[in-house]
């Protein structure tokens, strides 16, 4: 080993020796971690639509995403032994090494992760070789051993789960300038909201103006088609009061959809001259 190398694994190690409590927390007489400031982790139920039963299903609420520069700012708060600096230049050094040996094909087993290999796909005869059209070399990540101690441990809160239908805000007219008073037939509009985006697989999936009546009548030119704003035409729509409806199978995943429709109405009312 090159004294380049040596003096790299010299400074992982003295950095990771600075920062011991974070990667290998004390434990009480019980075996149980003690100083891991954990904060309350947050779940809902959902019903579950992929059955036929009624039942629910869980989902951890995630409240916020950290990204390294975060991390490494709150270590700094607790420890200012060393730079930012420092610490990135460590950490990308460290990356390298994993990075190296990932290449190699070596086993990695970490405090937080542990990495291993498989590949997939058929293999026809002894003699055939990787074919990356029909197989595929999956890096499988399980948890490491500082995971696996408190995971057990986490303590866990139920809340109410946050709202998930479609949410109409507002429409406004185009041609005429106005807000969830008028609509011109045949003219632009602009609808905002959350969680507006039609799609799904279903025939009844659309964006519509229902008459008083209950007449529905299907736009049929949507401009944009997205979560917060939906830009289209409007249909010939003869005079009188009409409400928004959207009927939609969209979820937070592209070309997913939900088994049903979620049908949401807007709470005002737009008149057609």
């Amino acid at each position: 080993m090159n004294n380049t190398k040596v003096s790299k694994w010299f400074c992982m190690y003295w950095l990771l020796l600075q920062y011991a409590s974070c990667y290998y927390p004390k434990k009480d007489s019980k075996g149980k971690v003690n100083n891991l400031k954990i904060n309350m982790m947050k779940y809902y139920l959902i019903e579950n639509k992929l059955t036929d039963e009624t039942n629910y299903s869980a989902r951890v609420l995630t409240e916020r995403t950290i990204n390294q520069d975060e991390l490494i700012d709150k270590m700094l708060s607790k420890r200012n032994l060393v730079s930012k600096t420092d610490i990135v230049a460590v950490l990308n050094s460290y990356y390298e090494e994993i990075i190296e040996s990932i290449e190699e094909g070596d086993n990695i087993n970490l405090p937080l992760l542990n990495i291993g290999y498989s590949i997939s796909g058929v293999f026809d005869t002894e003699e055939d070789g990787f074919n990356p059209e029909t197989h595929k070399l999956h890096v499988n990540l399980n948890s490491g051993k500082l995971i696996n101690e408190i995971k057990d441990d986490i303590p866990l809160q139920k809340v109410t789960a946050p709202i998930t239908n479609t949410v109409i805000t507002n429409l406004k007219d185009i041609t005429t300038t106005t807000t969830n008073t008028t609509l011109s037939a045949n003219g632009l509009f602009e609808l905002n909201g959350l969680r507006l985006k039609v799609a799904g697989d279903l025939p009844e999936v659309g964006l519509y103006f229902v008459a008083e009546d209950g007449t529905e009548t299907k736009v049929s030119y949507l401009a944009q088609n997205s979560y917060k704003k939906i830009i289209g035409q409007a249909p010939a729509l003869a005079a009188g009061n009409y409400r928004v409806r959207v009927k939609t199978q969209a979820t937070s995943k592209l070309n997913r959809f939900l088994k049903d429709l979620k049908v949401s109405e807007s709470t005002f009312t737009l008149t057609v001259l």
